[in-house]
């Protein structure tokens, strides 16, 4: 018994010296995207539509011309779908010209502007990875989004402790040991760092920054 939570309380001191390097790692390294840049919900939800199966780097100049020829809700209501078409073109996946569209039109008219999960959830198109998102960035919940790029390295983190977890249950397995105050940063940093160097398929760990605190480095990602 005694030996189990030795190994309990070494795995936990392990996990958050991997979750401190990742921030540490993201504040230098991080990518830059305009809109880990605003304080508006609505433009990070918009984001967060764009994203959808398209990749950040492709998101980047497309959401900058976006709201820079329509910067409010109310101007994005009263665009013409075509025009919406036209920019977010180069994404593919156009229908998503009338959901932002939408979204801007049920944004405009609200009598307060959402501040938790719950509230998100009421918009038009917007799921839970969507919501829990635009919160964290938001700092409004300290419930992560979880993908299928995100659990990847969660779960190498957790390495073999990762066993039968879903997404939620994961995701409270490794968040109860983030930096304090820096969920959104973490969040963040695991999407930077799956893009980086925590690959799919052959993970560069050599290069990784929280390799010597990853429970699944040069071990079971060799399986």
């Amino acid at each position: 018994m005694e030996r189990k939570k030795s190994e309990k309380r070494s795995s936990a001191r392990q996990l958050k010296a991997a979750l401190a390097c990742a921030v540490e790692w993201w504040e230098e390294y991080g990518r830059n995207f305009p809109w880990r840049n605003t304080n508006d919900p609505f433009r990070i939800l918009i984001a967060e539509l764009l994203l959808q199966r398209s990749r950040s780097g492709s998101v980047g100049p497309v959401y900058t011309d976006l709201f820079e020829r329509w910067p409010t809700p109310t101007d994005l209501k009263v665009a013409d779908i075509g025009s919406i078409l036209a920019i977010i073109k180069p994404l593919g996946l156009q229908q998503r010209a009338s959901r932002i569209k939408e979204l801007a039109s049920v944004w405009d008219g609200l009598d307060q502007v959402p501040t938790n999960v719950s509230e998100l959830l009421q918009l038009p198109g917007i799921g839970p990875y969507s919501a829990k998102a635009t919160a964290a960035a938001m700092y409004w919940s300290t419930e992560p989004p979880v993908d299928s790029v995100s659990s990847r390295v969660m779960k190498r983190l957790l390495g073999d402790r990762s066993h039968g977890k879903n997404d939620d249950a994961l995701a409270r397995s490794v968040y109860s040991h983030a930096p304090k105050g820096r969920w959104r940063d973490l969040n963040w940093a695991i999407l930077d760092i799956a893009a980086a160097v925590c690959m799919p398929k052959i993970p560069r760990c050599d290069d990784c920054p929280v390799s010597a605190h990853c429970g699944s480095s040069n071990s079971s990602l060799k399986r």
